[in-house]
């Protein structure tokens, strides 16, 4: 039986697991030896000064060295648990898209819902249960941003969405590649708010302060320092050296104080970057170090290298911020800058930062979120067995074309799948209540939203031109402005009408038009707002429970086509199977449902 990309990720997740325990055992062990080596040197150290024996302090040396280096091993074992730990959390969030497990996920993208970007909303883009927070592979704010924002924008054009749709591609094929990346930038999505990408936005815009002290000066004070100290220590002029150390440490000191509020205000944005910059290096180093084909990748690496490297800025970033977060400490702070002017030379190293990779992180950064944006768009080839990449093509009118069409988010036993062509008409849809219209609606556009971002879609084929998305499905009224959710529709439909009105191609989405309004006017509203919208330019698709808008099939002015769903009724159940079918609906189900709740009572029996 052939392996689906799920098995690696079931594998990878038992793999983790048993690599987790071996971690626990080593961990166990290297602690038990960590504290029979300080048992030894504190035996040592007693046993020499007892016995006045050197021999005891040698060993003693001996045993503190295993201590120190069994640190360092301690160190690598839960460094190696962690990206255990974070790779089966990745091999998870795969798992958990196979069912409802995904929507217990934090990352919803609500933060992108806006009233400007109406199919964000009708299509469950974004918050709650949405697309974002199914595909949503990103951790970091950089790469969520630059997710949400090819889903609202789709590509600049067919080059640049081909050169996207290879990258997605090559990434959903090297999955172990994938995980890793995911799993280095995982600490990232379980960073507290406020240590993402408002801290990095702080700090880049920040100015650096010029050093008071540069050069020699940074040098002079705290070398004399410390041969004072020495002096001191070691009997030579005790007491100059007694006096010089402390006049110096009191000089350097009090320099520190008066500076203390500037550098506090320089070294704000930077204390917690100790820990948050580790992912971005992380990401960095394992992106740099894979071979890919695709160019718009290739590109990504060179963006990386340039001017520096975003590699070595960050493992330099990194240093700079684990030296002020040791200052953080009250007693750390005084001693460091009685003996160093320390605080002069951290500000002397940010500054220098700054000066070489400042203008160049921001796009570094942006360039890491970029590769897990491309990830995202190929989650649906990973965790659905029927998907594919779609295919775009220019063409003088805008066309869809599909097979086993599905929406992305129905788990896949309960997805009904449907072929669906459509070009240069208008399609009106009819059936009953909960036979699927709206669902096919947002089928249809969702899969074009993930299409046009490059990324794979939920069919067996996909085939379309580059077209905007406009939706008028989820309108809802506004009490605070007094408008009526029939008048907000009527807004939401005007909007659409007018940008029809470019050479722009379109695809149009309405569901339940003008439901807001009597049968009368709606049919009458319905009819001139699909005659406005018969453009070539334009695709519009429609739902409706009034029959009578299927007669436009039949007008001249309006190239319209009628498809339908239907149900089945056995005794009081209605079934359903959500296949969409040529021509006009010839059932309803409403006296059905008001006789199943108990309104209608058991004898009426008008309905077909």
């Amino acid at each position: 039986m052939e392996k689906t990309p799920l098995d690696f990720y079931q594998e990878l997740s038992q793999d983790c697991t048993e690599a987790l325990g071996q971690d626990r055992k080593q961990y166990n062990r290297c602690s038990f030896l960590r504290g029979v080596a300080m048992l030894c040197v504190i035996g040592a150290c007693v046993a020499g000064y007892v016995q006045n024996q050197p021999l005891f302090y040698g060993a003693g040396a001996l045993a503190l060295l295993a201590f120190v280096w069994l640190i360092g091993r301690h160190s690598r074992i839960v460094e190696r648990q962690t990206h255990h730990t974070a790779l089966r959390d990745v091999a998870k969030a795969y798992l958990d898209r196979s069912g409802d497990g995904w929507k217990d996920s934090p990352v919803d993208g609500a933060a992108y819902l806006s009233e400007d970007y109406p199919p964000g909303r009708d299509l469950d883009l974004f918050g709650k249960d949405s697309l974002y927070q199914y595909i949503c592979a990103a951790s970091t704010p950089f790469g969520r941003d630059c997710l949400a924002d090819w889903l609202k924008r789709g590509c600049g054009g067919l080059p640049e969405w081909n050169s996207r749709r290879e990258a997605v591609e090559e990434l959903a094929e090297k999955q172990h590649f994938s995980a890793e990346y995911q799993a280095f930038a995982l600490p990232e999505r379980d960073a507290k708010k406020g240590t993402t990408s408002d801290v990095w936005d702080r700090f880049l815009h920040t100015e650096g302060r010029r050093p008071v002290f540069r050069g020699l000066l940074l040098w002079v004070l705290p070398v004399l320092t410390l041969l004072c100290l020495f002096s001191a220590l070691l009997g030579f002029y005790p007491q100059i050296g007694q006096i010089g150390f402390s006049c110096l440490a009191l000089v350097q000191l009090g320099t520190a104080l008066l500076c203390l509020k500037g550098h506090n205000q320089q070294f704000g944005p930077v204390y917690r970057f100790h820990k948050m910059v580790l992912p971005y290096r992380k990401l960095a180093a394992r992106f740099a170090q894979e071979t890919f084909k695709s160019g718009y990748l290739r590109d990504l690496q060179d963006r990386l290298q340039q001017n520096g490297g975003a590699q070595q800025a960050l493992k330099e970033l990194e240093q700079i911020s684990g030296s002020i977060a040791a200052r953080h400490n009250g007693l750390a702070l005084l001693l460091y800058n009685a003996l160093f002017l320390y605080d002069f030379h951290c500000a002397k190293r940010l500054y220098a930062w700054k000066e070489a990779y400042g203008p160049y992180i921001q796009g570094w950064l942006e360039a890491l979120g970029e590769v897990e944006a491309l990830l995202s768009l190929g989650v649906l080839s990973q965790v659905k067995a029927v998907h594919t990449f779609p295919e775009l093509r220019d063409a003088a009118q805008p066309f869809l074309d599909a097979q086993d069409l599905r929406h992305p988010l129905i788990p896949e036993e309960r997805a009904a799948g449907n072929d669906f062509s459509l070009r240069q008409r208008t399609c009106i849809i009819t059936g009953s209540n909960m036979s699927g219209k709206t669902t096919f609606l947002r089928t249809v556009g969702t899969n074009l939203i993930l299409a046009f971002a490059g990324g794979a879609v939920a069919a067996r084929r996909f085939c379309a031109s580059p077209m905007a998305v406009c939706t008028s499905i989820r309108v809802e009224d506004s009490v605070s402005e007094g408008i009526s959710s029939f008048y907000a529709e009527l807004l939401r439909v005007k909007t659409i009408i007018d940008r029809s009105q470019s050479a722009a191609p379109m695809i149009a989405l309405i569901d339940e038009i003008y439901r807001g309004t009597n049968s009368r006017d709606r049919i009458i509203g319905a009819r001139e707002t699909i005659r406005r919208l018969a453009r070539p330019n334009v695709l519009t698709l429609v739902t409706t429970h009034d029959f009578e808008l299927c007669d436009l099939e039949n007008d001249p002015r309006t190239p319209a086509v009628n498809y339908h769903f239907t149900e089945h009724y056995s005794g009081l159940e209605i079934r359903f199977d959500y296949r969409i079918r040529p021509g006009r609906c010839r059932t309803t189900n409403a006296q059905h449902l008001l006789r199943l709740v108990g309104i209608l009572p058991e004898e009426g029996e008008g309905f077909q």
